[in-house]
Formats: structure tokens, C-alpha cells, sequence
């Protein structure tokens, strides 16, 4: 694979007249988007003081300044940890402590949900980005209004704006990052492990996916493709395949702050949306959409599903209105982990095959070993640990020590990423996903790990243990169990809820807490979650 940035991959069309971004009502075509990103970077190098290297936190949504942002960071070097945009104040004091972030950049209108944190935390300088340039005249003047308390809060100096005129020498005379092999994206996730992790990427591997769209599509992406960005830039296949893939390769995204299926069924319409990438969740929601059907559904060209198990009458549903609609569009599914920056395995038009996540890109090494003996590699057929190896492999986890990396070395020498998962390989190199060993599940295409929300419940004054279940079902939820020795208290739960809510994203939060005097507990003092699961 050759040697670029995310910058470089976006810089060579510069020249091309093709749209790169639509949003709402606006087009921010190639040549405007690269004299945003350069602006952008100067006002950071300059203004701000951020250099190569330096890791600054972004906080905000899907929208164009957050695009140009990120580029811009990218262009000069730094190392960019991006979070979900209504991160709880205490989980985003952790991380900037965690990740030894000197900035922080992040939306205006969120600075009252961190106000007290960024006047009691001057080590970290924080500057403001805002959706005022994306905006039209009228909606410029209600944000405005609406965010008039903050004016007096924030200094004209803390803002920072893209669409600023600036002088082109100016701009020409920032040094310009063309090393794609140190780290330049901080991820969140779960790790291997099933426990949260910070995970380390570089541009070699997260442009992987970008590289092979071709190969993905079965087509070159070119002026009459345009793929949906509505998956955030802190989800790994959001960011790389939703934003990166169509701009390296000059063609067009469709940018969303979040899901809206008349938006959606709009953008097909007018044939701006040909390509989507979506969850399970997201998916149903779209199915369900009125306008989601008819003749309209021929400008969608290919679908991809992940970051969740898709049930087999979500493929049938799905295909089915397609097929009414005489569109040659399909809903194929795709296997990755951020570790490997999501897209590894993906069923397509050319080789796909229901009931599997397709088989691996070129490039991309696999091998499904024995569980209690990684140097055991098993024959086709048999489920074991996939291990995944190639460009697309992170140089690790943040602050971990050697026996946390999510790395196995075979005896050739090979570094393998160990997913944690169970699969196998069929006898035509298709896998098969059967289940994640690590405890973890997702919800709405997101990722909950039952340990943060147990350890952060255990840490409320009266808990004396505690387990977070996954209850499946149309609306899957979290049931979290908590053992007192005083009994039902309605305050302890209260308490709990509390707590977590301040530490947690939504995703995360509990939909029913049961207390009980004791938990039901195995021979060997394990709690026993399958006669909780029975209370139910």
C-alpha cells in the first residue's frame, strides 16, 4: 500500500470541481474544502500553538467545520483523540487527564455542559469551533441569539473560523506532516479485552479502507457516487469509510449530525446518497421510514451493515424492498474492529455469500486459532479466536502494558491482532462471526461494556456488588443487578443512576436497576448471571 496522509489523500483534489460535502443545504465543493482545511491550519499552528505531535482532544458532531478540523490537525502533525460530542463531563476529565491532551477543541454551544470543568482545568487550552459557517443568514441569527450568554464567556481569541479570508502565503508557509506511520488518531473503544480502550492509530492504517474501494465497491468511486456520513467521526468505520474513503478518492459525502430518515430518503432522491453505510439499528429505523420504497431506491447502488450482528430478516426485509423497487442495491454485511480500523471482511456484488461477513480484503491475513493454544491453527469448519494480521493493524492501546496490547506474535515473526472473537472460516475463505468471547455487546450500534458500568456502580457508597445484563429484544436494554446487604432502597438506586449517568454516554445507562439483599453466586463464589437472567 503506498505512503500518504489523510491530508495528502484529500490535497490531490484540490483542483476537482465535484462536490465533497453536502450539508443540509450546502455544498462545500474541493476547491473550498481545501482552503477551509489550510485556513484552519494555520489559525491552529499560529493562533493556538499546536504542533506535530501534540495530542488535542475534538469534541463535536458531524459537521463540515469538524471535517475541516480534523484535516487540519492532521496536516500539521498533531495527534487527534476524538469523542462523542455530549461526552459526560467526568468521563471527558478522565480522558484529557488519560490521553495527556494539551487542547481541547470543541463546539461553543457546548461550553456550558463543561463550563466548570475548563475554568478548573488551565492545563488544557481550550478553544471553540461553531456551526455559524455552515448556517444560512436566518439560522446564523437565531444560533446566535440562543448562544448570547456566551459571548460574554467565551474571548473572541478562543474562536476559531474556517471561512476567515487569510493571506495564501500565509497559508503556503505551514509545514506540511507526510510521515503516515506515527500516531495521529486516538479511537475510544473496547479493546480485545471487552474493557475500555484508547486505541492507537496511524494514517497507513486508517486510510485502509479508502484504499480498497475499489476493490469494496467492485467499481471506482467516481463524480456519480456519494456516500452517507452519518456513522460519527469517533466511530472507526464513520470515520474511515463514511468520511475518508469518498474524500480521498474525489467524490462526495453526505454529512448528518444524526440519523433522519425524510433526510435521508431526500438525499437518494436527488441522487446525492448512492452509497450507505449503517448499523442494524439505524437500518430498521430507515426500513420503517415513509418514502423509504419506489422507483426513488434505484440511485442506491450498494449498502454495508456492521458494528452489530444484523438478523437474518433485517437481510430479508431489506433485499426485499429493493427488489420491488427495481434497484440493484443490496444490504451486505462486513466484519472489523477499530483495532483494524473496522472494514477487514465484506461480502460484495462480485463474492458474497449469506450467513457470513464475507471473505478478507487483499491484504489482509487471517487465521482462526484454538482458544487455549494461539500456535494451533484450525482447519476449515472449526470455531476458534480470529486473529487478523496486514496495513490495517493499530500500533496498540494507550498506556498499556506489553500483556494488555491486543497482539500475538506467531513463530514467523507475524504480529496478529487478537479480536477476541469466535468464527471460523468456511471452505471458500468466507467467515463465519459466531459471538464476541470478550464480555461486551452493542446497543443502537454502539458499544457497552458491562464492566465500566459495574465498576463505576461499585464505587456508590452501599453497593456491595454489582452485574450489568444485556436484555435482548426489539428494544435491547441494560438491566443492571446491584447486591446491598440493607435490602431494596429506592435511594441506592437513585444514587447509582446518578452516578452513572454523569460518567457514562446514554448508550450506557441503565434501563432497569433491580437492588437484592444477595446475589445468587456459582460453587466457587462467581455471581451466577444465569439465575439472574432468570429473575427477569
Amino acid at each position: 500500500m503506498e505512503h500518504s496522509t489523510l491530508y495528502q489523500d484529500v490535497e490531490r483534489n484540490r483542483n476537482r470541481k465535484q462536490v465533497a460535502l453536502y450539508f443540509r443545504h450546502e455544498k462545500i465543493r474541493y476547491p473550498e474544502l481545501l482552503r477551509r482545511i489550510d485556513t484552519m491550519a494555520v489559525l491552529l499552528n499560529k493562533r493556538v500553538g499546536i504542533h506535530k505531535n501534540d495530542v488535542v482532544t475534538l469534541l463535536s458532531p458531524n459537521v463540515p467545520e469538524t471535517v475541516v478540523t480534523f484535516y487540519a490537525l492532521n496536516k500539521i502533525g498533531a495527534i487527534t483523540c476524538i469523542l462523542h460530542p455530549l461526552l459526560p463531563i467526568a468521563a471527558l476529565e478522565r480522558t484529557l487527564k488519560e490521553t495527556s491532551s494539551s487542547y481541547l477543541l470543541l463546539l461553543d454551544a457546548r461550553y456550558p455542559e463543561y463550563e466548570s470543568l475548563l475554568k478548573d482545568n488551565p492545563a488544557v487550552k481550550t478553544y471553540f469551533l461553531s456551526a455559524i459557517p455552515d448556517l444560512n443568514g436566518i439560522e446564523r441569527s437565531v444560533y446566535r441569539r440562543k448562544n448570547k450568554e456566551l459571548e460574554t464567556k467565551i474571548l473572541p481569541s478562543q474562536r476559531l473560523d474556517s471561512t476567515v479570508k487569510r493571506k495564501e502565503s500565509e497559508r503556503n508557509s505551514l509545514p506540511i506532516n507526510t510521515d503516515d506511520m506515527k500516531p495521529s488518531v486516538y479511537l475510544l473503544s473496547g479493546g480485545t479485552t471487552g474493557r475500555s480502550k484508547t486505541i492507537v492509530l496511524n494514517d497507513h492504517a486508517l486510510r485502509f479502507p479508502g484504499n480498497h474501494a475499489e476493490e469494496i465497491l467492485g467499481k471506482e468511486l467516481g463524480n456519480d457516487n456519494s456516500m452517507i456520513g452519518l456513522l460519527p467521526l469517533f466511530h472507526g468505520f464513520g470515520l474511515a469509510m463514511g468520511i475518508h474513503a469518498p474524500l480521498m478518492k474525489g467524490t462526495s459525502c453526505f454529512l448528518m449530525l444524526r440519523y433522519d430518515g425524510k433526510t435521508i430518503v431526500k438525499g437518494i432522491k436527488k441522487k446525492r446518497i448512492t452509497l450507505l453505510i449503517t448499523v442494524p439499528y439505524m437500518a430498521k429505523k430507515l426500513l420503517a421510514t415513509k418514502g423509504f420504497q419506489g422507483k426513488k431506491l434505484q440511485n442506491l447502488y450498494m449498502t454495508f451493515v456492521g458494528a452489530d450482528k444484523p438478523s437474518p430478516n433485517l437481510f430479508k426485509e431489506f433485499n426485499t424492498r429493493m427488489e420491488k423497487a427495481g434497484s440493484i442495491n443490496r444490504l451486505y454485511e462486513g466484519y472489523g474492529l477499530t483495532e483494524t480500523v473496522t472494514v477487514t471482511f465484506v461480502n460484495t456484488f462480485k463474492n458474497h455469500k449469506q450467513g457470513t461477513v464475507g471473505r478478507p480484503l487483499s491484504g489482509v491475513k487471517v487465521k482462526i486459532v484454538d482458544p487455549e493454544d494461539y500456535s494451533r491453527v484450525l482447519p476449515a469448519g472449526e470455531d476458534g479466536i480470529i486473529l487478523i494480521s496486514g496495513d490495517c493493524n493499530c500500533l496498540g492501546y494507550l498506556n498499556a502494558r506489553a500483556e494488555e496490547q491486543p497482539f500475538y506474535t506467531d513463530s514467523d515473526g507475524i504480529q496478529w491482532v487478537k479480536s477476541g472473537d469466535i468464527g471460523h472460516l468456511d471452505e471458500d475463505g468466507y467467515l463465519v462471526f459466531k459471538n464476541r468471547e470478550k464480555d461486551s455487546f452493542k446497543i443502537a450500534g454502539y458499544n457497552v461494556f458491562p464492566s465500566d458500568v459495574e465498576a463505576l456502580a461499585e464505587e456508590v457508597e452501599g453497593v456491595n456488588a454489582s452485574a450489568a445484563l444485556y436484555i435482548e429484544g426489539k428494544h435491547p436494554y441494560i438491566h443492571l443487578y446491584i447486591e446491598s446487604h440493607d435490602g431494596e432502597d429506592y435511594s441506592l438506586e437513585q444514587k447509582v443512576l446518578s452516578h452513572l449517568k454523569e460518567n457514562l454516554l446514554p448508550y450506557s445507562i441503565p434501563e432497569k436497576i433491580t437492588v437484592l439483599p444477595r446475589f445468587p453466586r456459582t460453587a466457587i463464589g462467581k455471581i451466577d448471571r444465569k439465575s439472574l437472567i432468570h429473575l427477569q
